[in-house]
């Protein structure tokens, strides 16, 4: 029978390491080796949150495995480090860490790393991440004194403190260089940012920036952008960017900025049929290298508009000019530039994307 760790233990181990650290870093521990690599490892998220998962749970329950990934596993210590995970190690590196460990995903151990039984060195993996799950199987069995355990969770979170830190300081001069900003700005910045591209992330950000005017929170909406190339990431999602109006689907939007068919179009529009969407709306990036999208989406436009079924589809640049223009008056600028500097970590934006975005924003100021 798998061993249970109470949250309310887990989430008391966090925020004591919190506070040990925030007064003083903690300089080594026993596996420092493995931490740093975990930590620096390219791709290596997940592990990075199996870490940190199995370090905690250890901490509030002495008994689990910290190897183990699944109830099913056979281990006398086998727990269930995805729950805990989601419940409790997320919303704690959201709020207190400012997604020190990236926010992009509310539930991280549902990505294949941590989907095997437990760690062990058949699991595969490769590159970084087969270095990673190695050191990990070979180090965290060694931790078997309470001390032991601590420190490394100290250590671990020394770093994410430091990460956090840095998310701060940098929130806080995109915050002061947005400041007074106005329209024109906000357009040459969104135009900038869809000649780049980043792999469909400009469009999803320049989307968003958007809808956020289009939308207001104000006016009960919610715009939910969801991880660019995860099509079905979230339980919630029905589309690339899904558009709610008090709390239920109102709209929902696919983002394509590379070539596609109506083909596409359609397969699209029987996902958001079934999910009980009455609407869904194309945007085609700069990259998308269609021309006369209204005339060669017409035919599928038509065959679901038969059956009750909305399917649009417009040009970034179009859907731009319709947004900016019909609002002359009411856009913040400032609020939409943070909102699509928020944005960035939500959709899981590459260190590359992140660092434009940074830069692009700051030179506002």
């Amino acid at each position: 029978m798998a061993l249970d760790v109470n949250q309310l233990d887990a989430g008391r181990v966090l925020r004591e390491s919190f506070e040990r650290v925030d007064n003083q870093l903690q300089a080594t521990c026993p596996i420092a080796e493995t931490v740093d690599i975990t930590m620096s490892g390219k791709g290596c998220l997940t592990y990075q949150y199996i870490l940190l998962t199995a370090l905690v749970a250890k901490l509030a329950n002495p008994q689990i495995d910290m190897l183990s990934l699944q109830v099913d596993d056979t281990s006398a210590g086998a727990y269930a480090p995805r729950t805990l995970c989601k419940d409790v190690i997320y919303p704690f590196q959201k709020q207190l860490l400012f997604n020190a460990l990236d926010g992009s995903n509310s539930d991280p151990l549902v990505n294949k790393p941590a989907r095997y039984l437990r760690l062990s060195k058949s699991n595969a993996a490769r590159g970084d991440g087969k270095i990673v799950l190695d050191r990990l199987c070979d180090a965290l069995p060694t931790l078997t004194a309470v001390s032991d355990v601590r420190d490394t969770l100290d250590y671990m979170m020394s770093k994410l403190v430091l990460i956090a830190r840095e998310n701060k300081e940098r929130k806080e001069a995109v915050t002061s260089a947005v400041r007074d900003t106005n329209t024109q700005e906000l357009y040459a910045f969104l135009s900038d940012l869809l000649d780049q591209g980043f792999g469909g992330a400009a469009l999803v950000l320049a989307s968003y920036a958007l809808f956020c005017i289009q939308f207001p929170a104000e006016a009960g909406y919610s715009i939910i952008p969801h991880p660019v190339n995860q099509s079905g990431a979230s339980s919630r999602q029905r589309s690339d960017l899904d558009i709610e109006l008090n709390g239920e689907p109102f709209l929902g939007v696919e983002l394509k900025d590379k070539p596609f068919t109506s083909d596409d179009v359609a397969r699209a529009s029987d996902t958001a049929m079934s999910s009980g969407l009455k609407s869904l709306l194309f945007v085609s990036g700069r990259h998308a290298g269609i021309a006369s999208v209204p005339t060669y989406f017409s035919e599928v436009r038509k065959r679901y508009a038969s059956k009750g079924f909305s399917a649009g589809v417009i040009e970034i640049d179009e859907l731009m000019d319709f947004v900016l223009a019909s609002h002359p008056t009411s856009i913040n600028a400032t609020q939409v530039l943070s909102a699509v500097y928020d944005c960035v970590s939500t959709i899981g934006g590459t260190a590359e994307t992140q660092t434009w975005i940074y830069a692009r924003l700051k030179a506002l100021g």
